[in-house]
């Protein structure tokens, strides 16, 4: 890598940084108590709106996890065959996989919203440490679900069941192993893309009503210059 690729490598990597505080960062104290209230309220009704869909999402594919991997590993452990058993075992394990997932990364929006509702509103100091928790569970659920257009998700989901497949035509039927692979993947992909959308909207809403999409304008390019580049960014 030369020095002019090395410069605008890290003239990126800056720039991505620099953006995103920028695009996160807000001076409350500039707030007046009026807008705080408004905001807020705004937020709370917004919450209310698509609360559920998230709730049913998070509980409705932790049920199906948990149940078909407990049925999957009791029917390995009553299975006399051992290879119909290698087959529920690779599937149990694989939902057991799935049921972790969801426990360890939980959205957002369902996670802390118990909390932000105790949260206390009674002072200005109060009220803000409410907005910042509110827009810190909108913006980070928003950002959720967009991992279904990102390709960890998805190649861990194909990996896994790879795995899967390799583990039953090692220690079982190998004729199973396409078709359990089939099937895990197009379950985790359901999982990936049944996810609700609707809180990245309501962020670029809340964004747009308050104004803070044109506060946080940014734009920026890159000239090149001789063995080099300089980055130029104006807000």
């Amino acid at each position: 890598m030369n020095n002019c690729t090395k410069t605008i490598v890290i003239l990126t990597g800056l720039l991505a940084t620099l953006i995103s505080s920028t695009l996160l960062a807000k001076d409350y104290t500039s707030l007046s108590d009026q807008e705080i209230d408004s905001r807020l309220r705004y937020l709370d009704t917004s919450f209310a709106d698509i609360e559920d869909p998230y709730k049913y999402w998070k509980y409705g594919w932790t049920a199906i996890y948990a149940g078909s991997g407990a049925m999957q590993i009791y029917n390995a452990i009553d299975e006399d065959n051992s290879d119909d058993a290698t087959k529920e075992w690779v599937g149990g394990v694989k939902s057991v996989g799935g049921l972790a997932l969801m426990l360890l990364k939980p959205v957002p929006m369902v996670a802390g919203m118990d909390d932000y509702k105790k949260m206390p509103e009674n002072s200005r100091q109060e009220k803000l440490s409410r907005l910042t928790k509110a827009e810190t569970m909108l913006k980070q659920t928003a950002w959720r679900a967009n991992d279904r257009y990102t390709f960890k998700p998805h190649a861990m989901t194909v990996g896994i069941n790879i795995i899967g497949a390799a583990a039953i035509a090692a220690f079982g039927d190998s004729s199973d192993a396409l078709g359990s692979a089939a099937l895990g993947i197009a379950i985790g992909e359901a999982a990936i893309w049944t996810q609700p959308t609707a809180a990245e909207s309501k962020l670029n809403d809340y964004s747009e009503h308050f104004g803070d999409s044109k506060k946080s304008s940014v734009s920026w390019k890159i000239q090149p210059l001789y063995n080099g580049a300089e980055l130029i960014v104006q807000f």
